[in-house]
């Protein structure tokens, strides 16, 4: 098979494995993503387009997460399917060596882990940044409006309403008992009626209600004699129509830059100097320490010894004061003390807060990188665990790569959690799972190079048969006296 054609074969073979693995993995991500804020998604009456625009959002921003199981997966099916059908053994036996074989799939990977870093680097901010604020629209929107039957209803601001009894048409309300409060003066008006027809304006902006054979009180609270003569204003209608403004349902968009502030929504230059400000904060804080106690706490004390020991020791000028000028001394000392600790524990609190702001984006900057890197390891892991257990499909490939990557994920975030408790390093904490399946890759790659039979577990059972038939015929040459 030429060089061209085998490159070709091998692509083709390996592509659409990956790209199915990589859009199941991001929806299964989506998913769980969704239905954690499903409460806050439902029953707000966000239009088709909104939610569009949202889901699409953050369908991509799950790319680079669900990259290194879809390299893993797909590299699994694509060389264990070519292992099962003895594709594999017939390239090998036409002198190419496994690492030759790999070879126009390994170039795709880098071109991938490159896309991934551009991906990770330069658009996922921007989609990121879309997505949350988005999601924040979307939970601070009050649901839509639905007035139930003898219950009040509240949500409209300044206004509660309670409804006996609704049409089938949902429109038409009989038994409506309507407070307004907002003026903020309480439930100083109230209206009722027997009958009324509920519409929204042309632009939902106004809640439109038609009142029928009524009645509206209001107890005016304008006049100076308000408390004492209680004016109270009667009337009684036929037709009232009474619009509430409904433009708190409506989802209003907050300004993206609100949401910059996380790292996720920068790139790694970005991030560089959030990281140097951070620095500057808290060099800053130490500073301020050290002037507070050289020109505050530690200048008063020097003031009074420097006081005391111009006339004479400390111990005979505390000897010299009579009882309350000594309390007061000694009180004065305490409270200086007290203030000192204060400062010090609040200067502390500040400096630990800022660092753990600092490590959270020390670690978004490395995973912005070692995702692409993760993708090539996982590569090799993958490929020679294909080539080696030689089975293809959606069955035992599919078990084994989810039990890599979720050992790979699982180890990401406790060495992540390590890394904000002081344990580790940034930089060990952050690339320790890479560096701990890097053996294990270079460890696969050479026995499929090898077509060594890892997995085939009569390669260890037939050492130890042999080694107690031997046994047994040493016994046997050698009987016991």
């Amino acid at each position: 098979m030429k060089p061209k054609v085998l490159h070709t074969y091998l692509l083709k073979a390996y592509l659409p494995p990956f790209f199915l693995t990589l859009f199941i993995g991001v929806f299964v991500f989506f998913l769980i993503h969704v239905f954690t804020y499903m409460d806050d998604i439902v029953g707000k009456g966000m239009g088709a387009w909104i939610l569009i625009q949202f889901f699409c959002f953050s369908f991509l921003t799950f790319i680079p997460v669900a990259m290194p199981l879809a390299v893993l997966l797909s590299s699994i099916m694509t060389f264990g399917n070519l292992a099962e059908n003895y594709e594999l053994a017939a390239l090998k036996s036409s002198g190419l060596s496994l690492f030759k074989i790999l070879r126009p799939v390994f170039v795709f990977i880098l071109f991938l882990a490159g896309f991934t870093f551009i991906f990770n680097n330069f658009i996922l901010p921007a989609i990121t940044l879309k997505s949350a604020r988005m999601l924040w629209d979307i939970r601070q929107a009050k649901p839509t409006l639905s007035i139930k039957e003898g219950v009040y209803y509240s949500q409209l601001d300044g206004y509660s309403i309670k409804v006996g009894k609704k049409s089938k048409d949902g429109k038409t309300l009989y038994n409506l008992n309507i407070y307004d409060h907002s003026d903020g003066l309480g439930n100083n008006i109230q209206l009722y009626a027997d009958s009324g027809i509920m519409k929204t304006s042309a632009d939902t902006n106004y809640l439109q209600i038609q009142l029928n054979n009524g009645s509206r009180y209001e107890d005016i609270m304008q006049e100076a004699e308000h408390k004492n003569t209680r004016p109270l204003m009667q009337l009684l209608y036929k037709e009232l129509n009474v619009n509430v403004d409904m433009s708190s349902f409506k989802m209003k968009q907050t300004q993206e830059e609100l949401f910059k502030g996380h790292h996720e929504m920068m790139n790694i230059w970005m991030i560089d100097r959030e990281i140097d400000t951070f620095n500057l904060k808290i060099n800053e804080k130490y500073v301020n320490l050290h002037n507070q106690f050289n020109n505050y706490f530690i200048g008063r004390t020097i003031k009074t010894v420097a006081l005391t020991k111009s006339h004479q020791p400390i111990k005979k000028f505390y000897a010299s004061l009579n009882k309350d000028e000594f309390t007061r001394s000694v009180e004065n000392a305490q409270n200086l003390v007290r203030s000192s600790s204060s400062y010090i524990d609040s200067i502390n609190d500040e400096v630990f807060s800022k660092q753990i702001s600092k490590l959270d984006f020390l670690i978004g900057w490395h995973k912005k990188i070692n995702i692409s890197f993760a993708c090539i390891v996982l590569f090799f892991v993958g490929a020679s665990l294909g080539a080696i257990i030689r089975k293809g499909g959606m069955g035992l490939p599919v078990v084994v790569a989810v039990l890599f990557f979720l050992l790979y994920y699982v180890v990401t975030i406790i060495f992540e959690d390590l890394i904000i408790e002081g344990v580790y390093s940034v930089v060990f904490g952050t690339w320790f799972p890479l560096l701990l399946f890097l053996p294990l890759g270079i460890f696969l790659t050479f026995k499929a190079a090898k077509d060594s039979a890892l997995f085939d577990m009569s390669s260890y059972i037939d050492p130890i048969k042999k080694l107690f038939k031997r046994f047994s015929k040493i016994n046997h040459a050698h009987p016991a006296a």
